[in-house]
């Protein structure tokens, strides 16, 4: 009679543990495991472990870490005052037998972090050197961050390139480079057959004080052009700001209206807010932000 008075498992509630909390507290625990495994052999990378890391690794695995190396010295700008660090990058951007473009390219990107003389130099001596458009590519943008005036006459042959890529990013960096001698070399690139080079070039004339591009910068502010050029809203919305810099620069009275009408009608709050700060230029000329 006693056995008959045993409480009987409840089929319902083993099912719900079965199903339920029995796997759950599995996979917490397999979570937790995992995650102190992780913890445990996590080693923080510096710049020197993913130098050694590039010099060592697999072919195939090296440009990964000359990447993480880019953003660590973005992340870090203490480290780019370790001239050892600088001249390990210089060594692997020379070193076209062992590494690949794609590892160079970056190691030129990590270089533009160090704004020294030494690293300068040899951004120039691999843009002469080096044939690989990548690294060329790159190495023009880190020329431009490192403000290297002694390599204009160089960078000013890519603007015959037929790599579009390169003539785009020549354009520019010259005018980064903000040399007005090379407004003649710049004008030409108005009538390139690739509608983004034109663009550059206007930009960079108009960083230089020359309006000769200055239709090309306000039909740059025409939302339905752009738009047939199959570009999203955020990339429309980059070339606006830029164009009505641009058009604040050349210092054109007709420039007035079109950015009037822009900070008060248009859809987008930051090319509105870019128009006003044209226009306050316009009003009073000062150091502007480019």
């Amino acid at each position: 009679m006693e056995a008959e008075n045993e409480p009987q498992p409840n089929p319902r509630r083993k099912l719900f543990f079965g199903l339920f909390i029995f796997p759950l507290l599995i996979a917490v625990g397999m979570a937790l495991l995992l995650c102190t495994v992780v913890f445990l052999t996590n080693e923080e990378e510096t710049p020197e472990s993913l130098i050694t890391a590039i010099k060592t690794g697999s072919p195939s695995k090296r440009w990964q870490k000359a990447f993480e190396l880019s953003n660590e010295l973005n992340r870090n700008p203490a480290t780019i005052r370790n001239e050892g660090v600088m001249k390990e990058v210089i060594h692997i951007l020379r070193d076209t037998t062992h590494y690949d473009p794609k590892t160079r390219a970056y190691m030129s990107l990590a270089l533009s972090y160090f704004h020294n003389p030494q690293a300068a130099a040899a951004l120039h001596e691999s843009l002469v050197n080096d044939q690989n458009d990548e690294v060329q590519l790159y190495v023009l943008w880190a020329l431009g961050v490192v403000q290297s005036k002694e390599a204009i006459s160089d960078i000013l042959s890519f603007l015959k390139s037929e790599n579009p890529q390169l003539r785009k990013m020549a354009a520019y960096v010259l005018g980064v480079l903000g040399d007005p001698q090379t407004v003649p070399s710049l004008t030409p690139l108005l009538e390139d057959p690739v509608e983004e080079i034109r663009w550059n070039a206007s930009l960079s004339l108009a960083r230089l004080g020359n309006d000769s591009g200055w239709q090309i910068l306000a039909k740059m502010l025409d939302r339905s052009i752009l738009s047939a050029n199959h570009m999203n809203d955020e990339e429309i919305e980059k070339v606006m700001i830029n164009a009505a810099k641009g058009l604040a620069l050349t210092k054109r009275e007709e420039t007035v209206p079109i950015l009037e009408t822009l900070s008060k009608e248009d859809k987008s709050l930051k090319v509105r807010q870019a128009a006003i700060e044209a226009m306050e230029y316009l009003k009073q000329p000062q150091e502007y932000i480019r």
